[in-house]
């Protein structure tokens, strides 16, 4: 059961449950009760009920009663997989039960265990680490859900806002807790439906993908859960095709006790890993390694120092030959089932890992082509096409026999390739072999259909971006001798179709700095420094679809250029946070999750609002609940007595996995440079926030908002500029009064000893035409508004407030209207 009385969705089993639930455990019991291979019987999983209120203990109690009706031998024990074990209501059921399954609840094993030292603890859901098979996002220091291309990086650093915070960590976790007895990952493949990120097709969960193919994780639970003394191991990913000097993570994993990496026959150092339980977490060598081309190789060593496994990867250029390798040489009776798995080969043969060739499959004889499946979780082409590209240089086709004999004759083209045909034998009977004939001449006429048919479906015949090999001549440091440096990018293979490219610079998240400027013309980028920091270069290509499927990137380093700042009028990504407090984790869309019923304190430092300010903040926001849920705004870090500006309420219904926005508008405006900080008390995913740039003209502005005073006379207070005697002038720059105009300005001020007469002089910042114009103040006994006609006055000016000899004022604030 996914759930209980309390609904999920509108038309769930919720309004079955009552009368259903005994007929359907029942049902289950009995149908599974003498199968060996079952262990517990779980009764649910992330059910609601069992936090919202006793009844969930209620219920509890009537499936484990159930379920023992119908397994009264005990053959397995009765359990819950729960996403609510830190709290009191889900304890209760689970003290029911003795059997406590955690989803994504690692972090209370040891107190749980403290408390109830009866229970049997496990991870009933574990990992939930996202992963793109043969898609590295770098640096791995840097935690990034999903990227541009949609995908989530193989690394092991695309990790969920609940998930695992690592690798490392979800392995030894429940491995190496005495008192867990293992974990279920989350999951073994990767699936239709829930994707995470969540604009695609499917799910990115999996150890191994769609089509069939291992992911490098798999090799990393292979490393953790196999015996090197009768199965050794190694694996290195990622696969070895990036630019010159780039900086690379590389990762080693083995069930070996020791492990070595090579590049070019250099060594580049021993590490010792942590394989057996309680020895730590170090089960992943990781090493940092400037790209150059060759031969990666890692040996796995014993406890002797004797090698036991290695794994090379080479460098490799464009696809030169396409392979397919069958999973068995004949199909069997009649709807039997061969896998065709189809990968690239450069002309030294070594296999093109980022292989996008567009491939057609053709079945000719008593079989059909059932399937094609790529594993990219982000390709919408029909899985029961007969064209499909090569996802990192795989693709898998799947055949099935039909009724009749004979031979089954399957052609693999792809465009400047030699096709490939394969002969398999169909629907063979002992009694009724069926020999094989020659087909020579037949075949070739039909692989001249197959490249005739290619050539007419275009798509079919497309050549794909492989990859953007990008290079920085004149060095990657910029400096006041260097502010200006140029890159240059090349397209492989050199005939690829879609020339087009995108560039790019991004910090360590993937979002786009300011450290820089850059001019982008065809395959080349000039680029100026702007602030001092480090950003990668990053350039992009669609490769022919409707979305990003390349990045290519080179670091870069600015220095001698001063801090630079956040723009809070352009849309600040949740991810460039600089501190906090509390728990934060990557969130949809490069924004931020917050802790679940946990205050969280996110901090940005150094945004500019420029002398005019800002007050309205706009937020998308995805909250995990309908409860209202407060957040507050501070100024400055409220842990160092940062002030508190608002607090606000978020109440808008809850759409699963989707942003949305809300505006706060602060009791005063944030001016010049500022630190900002968030405040939130439950789980929520921030995208982001943008301010709403205020037109300066039409704001009432402060006369200590003046941009430049000088004069023989004033004195500043809190509240505005008080005495101003003779030749005082007061000055506001970038005041745009657009095509409209203004026509009236009110002046909240105090005139002393007789009228005041106040001079506004208006200088077009583009004609550098001078407009004057007068407001006559009457003597007041304190400051009043006071407003005043002009004749019409449009576009950018620059206005001085002119006070001559002979006037005694106090001014404190103004407002130009329509």
């Amino acid at each position: 059961f996914d759930m209980w009385e309390r609904p999920k969705t509108t038309y769930d089993y919720a309004r079955f449950f009552p009368q259903w639930y005994e007929k359907d455990v029942a049902a289950w019991i009995r149908r599974d009760r003498n199968h060996p291979s079952v262990i517990f019987w779980s009764i649910g999983n992330e059910i609601y009920d069992t936090h919202a209120d006793a009844r969930g203990r209620e219920v509890t109690a009537q499936l484990k009663e159930a379920v023992e009706l119908h397994d009264p031998l005990k053959n397995a024990g009765v359990t819950i997989g729960s996403n609510y074990m830190q709290w009191e209501g889900a304890q209760s059921c689970a003290d029911l039960l003795k059997l406590a399954g955690y989803n994504y609840g690692e972090r209370l094993y040891q107190e749980h265990h403290r408390e109830h030292p009866d229970w049997v603890i496990y991870g009933s859901e574990t990992s939930s680490i996202v992963h793109s098979r043969g898609v590295y996002h770098f640096p791995l220091s840097s935690n990034i859900l999903a990227e541009d291309d949609r995908q989530c990086s193989s690394l092991g650093n695309s990790t969920t806002s609940w998930s695992a915070v690592s690798y490392e960590a979800c392995v030894t976790q429940d491995r190496d807790m005495p008192f867990s007895m293992g974990q279920f990952l989350w999951s073994g493949f990767d699936y239709i439906g829930e994707p995470t990120p969540y604009h695609t097709k499917n799910s990115y969960f999996g150890q191994i993908d769609t089509a069939g193919f291992p992911k490098d994780a798999y090799y990393v639970w292979k490393a953790a859960w196999t015996d090197a003394k009768s199965a050794p191991m190694v694996h290195i990913f990622p696969y070895w095709d990036f630019n010159r000097g780039q900086s690379i993570d590389v990762r080693v994993v083995s069930n070996a006790p020791y492990v070595e990496l090579f590049l070019n026959g250099k060594s580049l150092g021993k590490q010792k890993l942590t394989n057996k339980v309680n020895e730590g977490s170090h089960i992943i060598a990781d090493y940092q390694v400037e790209y150059e081309p060759g031969e990666l190789l890692a040996i796995a060593t014993d406890e002797e120092g004797r090698e036991v496994a290695r794994e090379v990867r080479h460098s490799f250029k464009d696809t030169a030959e396409i392979c397919v390798k069958p999973s068995k040489g004949k199909f069997d009776h009649p709807g039997d089932l061969i896998f065709l798995e189809i990968s690239a080969l450069d002309e030294d043969e070594h296999p093109v890992e980022n292989a996008s060739n567009r491939v057609h499959v053709f079945v000719d004889g008593p079989a059909r082509l059932v399937g094609l499946d790529n594993g990219d979780s982000t390709d919408t082409d029909s899985y029961k096409g007969t064209s499909k590209r090569l996802f990192n240089g795989k693709l898998l086709a799947i055949l099935e026999a039909g009724n009749d004999c004979g031979i089954v004759v399957v052609t693999v083209t792809s465009r400047n390739m030699e096709p490939k045909v394969l002969n398999f034998l169909s629907a063979v009977e002992e009694n009724n072999p069926v020999e094989y004939y020659d087909r020579c001449t037949e075949q070739t006429e039909y692989i001249d259909e197959c490249k005739d048919y290619a050539i007419r479906n275009g798509k079919a015949y497309e050549i794909p971006v492989r990859k953007v090999e990008l290079s920085a001549p004149e060095g990657r440091c910029f400096t006041a001798e260097h502010p200006v440096l140029h890159a240059e990018a090349v397209i492989f293979p050199k005939d690829a179709e879609d020339r087009e490219l995108i560039f790019r610079a991004v910090n360590d998240k993937g979002v786009e700095t300011n450290l820089v400027s850059l001019e982008a013309e065809g395959s080349r980028v000039t680029m100026r420094a702007l602030g001092d920091g480090a950003f990668y270069l990053r350039v992009m290509s669609k490769a022919g679809t409707d979305q990003v499927r390349i990045i290519s990137q080179l670091e870069f380093t600015v220095q001698g250029f001063g801090k630079a700042t956040l723009d809070p009028y352009s849309f600040v990504s949740g991810s460039l946070y600089t501190g906090g407090e509390g728990q934060i984790t990557s969130g949809n869309e490069k924004g931020i999750a917050t802790a679940r019923l946990q205050s969280t304190v996110v901090t940005f430092e150094n945004l500019d609002f420029g002398p005019v300010g800002a007050d309205r903040i706009t937020l998308p926001i995805f909250s995990m609940g309908n409860e209202p849920q407060k957040i507050r705004f501070y100024q400055g870090k409220p842990s160092e007595g940062g002030k508190l500006l608002l607090e606000g309420i978020y109440e808008k219904a809850f759409i699963w996995n989707v942003y949305q926005e809300e505006t706060y508008v602060l009791p005063a405006r944030l001016r010049g440079i500022q630190t900002l900080s968030l405040e939130v008390f439950d789980k929520m995913h921030i995208k982001g926030f943008v301010f709403e740039k205020l037109q300066r003209a039409y704001l009432r502005l402060s006369a200590l908002e003046a941009d430049a005073l000088y004069g023989d006379t004033f004195e500043r207070r809190e509240d505005g500029i008080y005495g101003i005697g003779n030749n005082v002038s007061m000055e506001f720059d970038e005041m745009d009064f657009g095509e409209t105009g203004t026509t009236k300005v009110t002046i909240l001020g105090r005139a002393q000893g007789g009228k005041n007469t106040v001079h506004l002089r208006f200088l077009n910042a583009e004609t550098g035409e001078e407009i004057r114009q007068i407001a006559e103040f009457e003597p007041t006994e304190k400051a009043e508004e006071k407003t005043f006609i002009l004749n019409k006055v449009t576009g950018k000016q620059k206005v001085t407030f002119i006070f001559l000899p002979g006037c005694q004022f106090d001014l404190h604030s103004f407002r130009f209207e329509h």
